[in-house]
């Protein structure tokens, strides 16, 4: 009798603990049903890659410090040994790349919104497009003759539209970080801050590499009576440049810091073109090439309006606001060159 209750109370506790890892694997897989199911936002609980940490930051802090260091020290090396007109050539392209911290400053200051970069992609085109055609082609051509001076900008133009699908493609960017809510949007989390940080680097790499030639511009036409007015064109262009650098990253680590080193950074490669086209151009460059050389780039900077700017403004949906731009950007230019500024 006592060994028939003893296996009973074996079979009772094997029984409790069948039903006790039943139970628990039950919980298990509710636990993992739970994790998998979507939450009740309607979207699937993903995780997301890991954050950008201090130590990242520290590290791209060190990054970008030393190459803003190194290049503005390569430009004041540069100084001492240039002359007056090298040193003012250099110094009109050093304002011309920082205005990119200026569409930084906008973007972490106050998220710009769709109409806001409609409105300053629409003054860009205007400031561009006006002294393209009415100061590098038109009284270009007046004063040098039709056919080189327009064969010069049909190269210019050619030219852009050749290299510019070589370029890193940035359309990917601006349509996450619309779907991130940085555009102003529900505030939907639909990237990770990794994945934001990466994206905002290869935007300033793509700037970077897009602000090489237009130092070149600069340089050249500091040498004509139009320097200041180029460097500004120019510098309105680099405004919305900076923006799009600094977004995605400032929404990426919240650090406004970061955001505005990497926007200046990737300015500060149009002084780099510069002093590329004073050291190896320049030994080479006569007063007709001159010409002609601001003729091909007034050919670069209409493609750039016609191929990059416009389409990136209608993206923003906003047509007003970018033909609102496009007047206010030629009345601004035209004014100026009135003045002869």
């Amino acid at each position: 009798e006592s060994s028939s209750d003893s296996g009973c109370n074996t079979l009772t506790v094997q029984k409790a603990q069948f039903y006790a890892n039943g139970s628990f694997m039950r919980r298990s897989t509710s636990t993992r049903e739970r994790s998998s199911a979507p939450s009740r936002s309607g979207k699937r609980r993903v995780r997301s890659d890991l954050p950008v940490g201090k130590k990242g930051l520290k590290a791209a802090y060190f990054v970008c410090g030393s190459l803003s260091a190194a290049v503005i020290a390569l430009i004041a090396h540069n100084l001492i040994m240039f002359d007056g007109d090298d040193q003012y050539a250099l110094f009109l392209s050093l304002l011309a790349g920082l205005a990119t911290s200026v569409g930084g400053v906008i973007a972490v200051m106050k998220k710009p919104d769709q109409k806001l970069l409609a409105f300053l992609l629409g003054t860009a085109i205007g400031v561009m497009a006006t002294l393209s055609l009415v100061e590098l082609y038109i009284k270009n051509l007046m004063q040098n003759g039709f056919v080189g001076v327009t064969i010069s900008m049909c190269i210019g133009a050619v030219v852009y539209v050749i290299l510019e699908p070589l370029l890193p493609k940035t359309e990917a960017l601006e349509e996450k970080v619309e779907k991130q809510g940085y555009s102003g949007d529900d505030g939907s989390t639909t990237m990770s801050k990794a994945r934001l940080m990466r994206l905002g680097i290869l935007m300033a790499i793509t700037m970077t590499l897009h602000n090489l030639p237009e130092g070149f511009a600069v340089a050249f036409s500091s040498f004509t009576g139009i320097g200041p007015v180029m460097a500004a064109a120019i510098g309105v262009h680099n405004i919305p440049e900076g923006i799009i650098v600094a977004a995605p990253v400032y929404a990426a680590t919240g650090s406004r810091r970061y955001a505005l080193m990497l926007a200046t950074a990737s300015g500060l490669s149009e002084p780099v073109g510069a002093l590329l086209a004073l050291l190896f151009i320049k030994p080479y460059l006569t007063p007709t090439l001159l010409h002609y050389m601001l003729a091909g780039t007034g050919g670069m900077m209409t493609a750039v309006c016609i191929i990059e700017l416009f389409p990136e403004g209608r993206k923003c949906k906003h047509d007003g606001q970018l033909l609102k731009g496009i007047v206010f950007g030629s009345l601004l230019m035209l004014s100026t060159l009135y003045v002869g500024v």
